[in-house]
């Protein structure tokens, strides 16, 4: 059994809480952790806030250096992460190790090589030619992270290495759930040669340390990602402070298929969408919309391929289906679905489990639901479960009014053989991801972030590096400047 203590100023740190880790794969323990209080959370911004100056000191390249280093020891580690990833968030091993770890890893590898991040840039004044200006790109400091329980790699590779890159320390929060990974990681950028306090790992309760990293003065930017309602309660207590805030909130994600698309390809591109690691993506594409000529035939086609889904122990390199990640939200779910049905959902399809997976873990069944109205909750909230929403639409423009009734705004996938035409609704449609043909791949150099109800700020790409920089600019003048000794002369004559 592994045993993880809070990592603090380049020090593990068991003092608080124990508790344990209970992989929903079985609900057996997994590991042991400590919750940290919020005393030990402010020790931990302030190690974070000495080492500012350090870290800052290091140039562009040299951090690059030793992303460089953890790129090479997570390379040879991956077996072992996807491993961890898998137990402690009941993923299927075979998504680890196929999306996780190659995605981690690849993501690391473009922060650790990238030119789009410049700290300087040198500008012209059009007004004034005997000047020139210097744009820099300044960190803002200590930014305070807080990560979800789904995907705990990814989302620490996200908010470490763009936040560091740009010269900021850093505090990060990872769910008490599953912070296996996370500590995983920053064992090994210590290994790579980051120096102490410039990345600092507590977990525990939201309410604890959350809060604390949300009303610290000493934090001058947040990056959360979670619910929305959480989303709400982490501004709130950040009202008094003015700090950057990047937040990546929920979703309920339309996947739109035309008639013109290729069905075979849409169905498993819709069953990705919505069925990777059970629906518990941010991002995931809970809603299908469908157009009325073609409905009958790709629920068939769906519910075929669903059927063939493997259950299994998650562990298995054969299995399809992995765990609800927390019991929580296995019950959350079933509330919901439950509800549904009640409100007069028809389940066209549900995944039967029973006997296939191991005893003591949080299991849904692949579940599609029919004979719904997009006002009904099941439709327009999130589920973050394995739930397919099924909606139909007659043309392009009921598409466009359906899709954007929800009030989040995070992705969409559009399936259809004509590139122009789904790019033309893709026009329409308010999300901040767009698919065409293609559903839940993420490129390390391309922004991520929502719209409306999904959040504000963007991850990923150089947008992502520069929202915890603060630009200031320096006004360069010649010393034999005749606009500015005009300038002077309105107020000061010779």
């Amino acid at each position: 059994m592994i045993n993880y203590g809070n990592y603090i100023g380049g020090k593990w740190d068991r003092e608080g809480t124990e508790y344990e880790i209970v992989s929903p794969i079985n609900g057996k323990v997994f590991a042991k952790a400590v919750k940290a209080s919020e005393a030990k959370t402010r020790e931990a911004i302030d190690i974070a806030y000495e080492a500012r100056g350090k870290w800052e000191a290091f140039t562009v390249s040299k951090r690059k250096k030793i992303f460089r280093r953890m790129v090479q020891i997570f390379e040879e580690r991956m077996d072992d992460y996807a491993r961890i990833e898998a137990e402690n968030t009941g993923r299927t091993l075979r998504q680890s190790v196929f999306m996780d770890t190659n995605i981690a890893l690849e993501h690391m590898k473009y922060f650790s090589t990238t030119n789009e991040f410049r700290a300087s840039r040198k500008i012209k004044h059009p007004e004034y030619p005997q000047s020139y200006g210097i744009v820099q790109n300044m960190p803002i400091g200590v930014v305070g992270a807080i990560t979800p329980w789904n995907v705990p790699l990814l989302m620490a590779v996200w908010k470490i290495f763009p936040a560091l890159l740009a010269g900021n320390t850093m505090v990060l929060k990872p769910s008490h759930y599953t912070p296996a990974t996370t500590f995983e990681l920053v064992s090994d950028l210590e290994k790579a040669g980051l120096p102490e306090g410039v990345l600092n790992v507590v977990t525990g309760e939201g309410s604890v340390i959350g809060k604390a990293l949300a009303q610290s003065e000493k934090v001058r930017g947040l990056s959360f990602t979670g619910s929305t309602e959480t989303g709400r309660t982490v501004t709130r207590n950040a009202a008094g402070t003015i700090k950057k805030i990047v937040m990546e909130l929920g979703g309920k994600s339309p996947n739109i298929v035309l008639e013109d698309a290729d069905l075979e390809r849409a169905a498993k591109g819709v069953l990705f969408g919505i069925f990777l690691h059970s629906g518990q993506l941010c991002e995931s594409g809970s809603r299908l919309l469908v157009q009325s000529s073609i409905k009958d035939k790709f629920l068939k086609m769906l519910a075929f391929y669903a059927d063939k889904m493997k259950g299994g122990d998650p562990l298995d390199m054969d299995t399809d289906i992995g765990a609800i990640t927390t019991f929580d939200q296995y019950g959350k779910i079933n509330k919901m679905m439950e509800k549904a049905v009640d409100d007069g959902a028809n389940v066209y399809f549900r995944k039967n489990l029973k006997g296939n997976v191991p005893e003591g873990g949080f299991y849904i069944g692949p579940t599609i639901l029919d004979n719904l109205s997009p006002r009904m909750e099941i439709a327009s909230e999130e589920v973050f479960g394995p739930v397919l929403s099924v909606l139909e639409f007659e043309s392009l423009d009921e598409a466009a009014e359906i899709a954007n009734q929800s009030n989040y705004g995070l992705a969409c996938g559009i399936w259809s053989k004509d590139n122009k035409k789904a790019i033309d609704l893709a026009n329409r449609i308010y999300a901040g991801t767009v698919w065409i043909n293609d559903y839940h791949l993420i490129s390390a150099a391309a922004p991520r972030g929502g719209f409306g109800n999904s959040g504000i700020g963007r991850e990923l790409g150089r947008e992502g590096i520069y929202e915890f920089t603060e630009s200031r600019h320096f006004f360069v003048s010649d010393q034999d400047n005749e606009l500015v000794d005009l300038s002077f002369g309105l107020i000061v004559s010779d």
